[in-house]
């Protein structure tokens, strides 16, 4: 058995991860900085705040119903669409950085434009409150296979992480290989080629990982989605993590891209790599993500680490 961390060894968190040379030290996320997605009132996006609920399932046409307490008790886990419990209040608002908040409203605007798709948020700004109270629901395996972050580790304790899928006009599930927070982690990552999920399923994961990078692109902003989660779009941490954008976009369009160590890099040296990775790519970079070249200026507001995690007690 894991023996779990007391809630005072997550007391007080700081980002120690910031561009030094960007910022002085990592900001605190300021209430206008954080938005409520209900207020984009658009109809390429779902609100369903994953954790603050306990009586929604997928039914066997992957589709999102709500179900009475006896039901949901007998529903197996992997097809709860919270896997833990709740993490947030009934009421919570969904809340996310404004900076994520632009992106992830662009590529729903997108594939809901494209190819009809809505996308279904499910967790953005997760407290480290709300992080700890994940972090104790969570199971062993959980824990091992790190479905999770430690409490004020994760760009979610920032608002900059969002937990997303996608469904057609009738509210069924776009074929992607699992659901949110799916429990098998040997197929959630995004590189997965293997014959436990469809090719429609990997298709299907890359044009949604090409609609984050040319929402974030169009804005001259940065996203590196998390490898091992399918579902899970973020900002870069900080430089050393700019690697997973060059990473992303390589996949996008079907080329083999060696993650190294990224170690004292520079903006410059992740713009430098994109050019020697890409050359040659460039039109299918276009066709893919609208875009052969990302921002050619750094901006603080890129990072994640840029910023400190966010408490229950600044909210309230």
């Amino acid at each position: 058995m894991i023996m779990r961390r007391p809630w005072e060894d997550f007391i007080g968190v700081r980002s120690q991860t910031f561009v030094r040379d960007l910022v002085a030290d990592a900001h605190d996320v300021a209430p206008d900085d954080l938005v409520d997605m209900e207020s984009f009132n658009t109809p390429s996006l779902i609100i369903c705040l994953a954790y603050a609920q306990e009586e929604l399932i997928y039914n066997e046409q992957n589709k999102i119903i709500k179900v009475d307490a006896e039901t949901y008790a007998e529903t197996p886990r992997l097809l709860r669409v919270n896997k833990f419990g709740l993490a947030y209040k009934r009421d919570s608002r969904f809340l996310m950085h404004k900076t994520l908040a632009a992106i992830v409203v662009g590529a729903a605007d997108y594939l809901y434009k494209i190819y009809g798709w809505r996308t279904v948020l499910y967790d953005g700004l997760r407290t480290v409150d709300g992080a700890f109270r994940l972090y104790n629901f969570a199971t062993d395996e959980d824990i091992e296979a790190k479905l999770l972050a430690l409490p004020g580790q994760s760009a979610h304790n920032k608002g900059l992480a969002v937990d997303s899928m996608m469904v057609d006009a009738q509210g069924h599930e776009i074929e992607m290989g699992g659901h949110f927070d799916h429990l098998d982690m040997s197929t959630n990552m995004r590189y997965y080629n293997g014959d436990k999920i469809s090719q429609t399923a990997k298709k299907n994961r890359l044009i949604r990982e090409a609609a984050f990078l040319r929402s974030a692109f169009s804005q001259g902003l940065l996203i590196a989605p998390l490898r091992n989660e399918f579902w899970d779009d973020r900002l870069p941490e900080n430089r050393e993590d700019l690697w997973r954008v060059l990473d992303s976009a390589a996949r996008c369009i079907g080329i083999t891209y060696s993650a190294e160590n990224k170690e004292r890099w520079s903006y410059a040296d992740f713009l430098e790599n994109w050019q020697k990775i890409f050359a040659g790519h460039e039109q299918k970079l276009k066709d893919t993500i609208g875009y052969a070249m990302p921002s050619l200026t750094e901006k603080p507001e890129f990072y994640h680490g840029n910023y400190h995690p966010i408490y229950d007690r600044e909210l309230y």
